[in-house]
């Protein structure tokens, strides 16, 4: 009987140890479930910083290869890429109806290139002793006129940047640019008249329609005074050489 009992005591430790070591060796299913759950958002957040940094590097390898083809080009595609793009914008300024934002991707080659036709073109009908001086007092007009109508539309709260200003009044010369040369061909004085007047209406009107960006809806006249002052100069100078 002792037997039996102690037996029955035995069985009763073997079940307690097996239970015990049961709970401690065995993970619970929510356990499991988490460290399943832990284990895939591991993954998960792996292949995303994989596929973030393989998108980051691309981009990187895509501007480089951009770079590194613009610089390898040969000059006379640069030079012929920068021309049709200042020919581009002399055309919007004879269409100014067309994309008016062409004009804020701003470069100073076209008004470097029209300013110093003008001023040749000037100087070409000036005495011989006086030449040099009408090309000097041209260029100095064009690029401090340009200049002070541009500081004059900040200081009054304008929003465009100072070489994109400067970039448009310089292309909107062109009209005027082509009215002097045709000038050149003509010798009466009526003709050349109604030529510079359409001319300097056309410039005033391109002017003012690719700088409406000012925001300036109650102070518009003392930003358009100073344009209208700028291209009346400048065809008065065309109509008397």
């Amino acid at each position: 009987m002792a037997s039996g009992k102690y037996n029955s005591l035995k069985d009763l430790d073997n079940f307690d140890t097996n239970v015990d070591t049961n709970m401690f060796d065995t993970p619970s299913s929510s356990e499991g479930l988490d460290y399943a759950i832990n284990i895939n958002m591991d993954g998960v957040s792996g292949n995303m910083d994989t596929g973030s940094s393989n998108k980051n590097t691309t981009n990187t390898n895509n501007n480089n290869k951009s770079i590194q083809d613009t610089l390898d080009e040969p000059v006379l595609d640069t030079l012929l890429r920068d021309l049709n793009n200042v020919w581009a914008k002399m055309k919007q300024v004879l269409m100014p109806t067309g994309n008016q934002n062409l004009l804020r991707d701003w470069d100073l080659w076209g008004p470097l290139i029209l300013c110093m036709t003008l001023a040749i073109r000037l100087s070409m009908s000036a005495p011989e002793n006086q030449s040099a001086m009408v090309f000097t007092i041209t260029f100095i007009i064009i690029w401090c006129g340009a200049a002070v109508i541009t500081v004059n539309s900040k200081l009054l709260g304008g929003k465009m940047s100072f070489f994109q200003s400067i970039c448009i009044l310089g292309y909107c010369i062109f009209p005027l640019t082509i009215v002097s040369l045709i000038t050149l061909l003509i010798d009466y004085f009526i003709i050349d008249l109604i030529l510079v007047l359409v001319g300097f209406a056309w410039s005033v009107y391109a002017s003012i329609g690719f700088l409406t960006d000012v925001r300036l809806s109650q102070k518009k006249t003392l930003v358009i005074y100073p344009i209208f002052l700028f291209y009346f100069i400048i065809a008065w100078m065309i109509l008397i050489e």
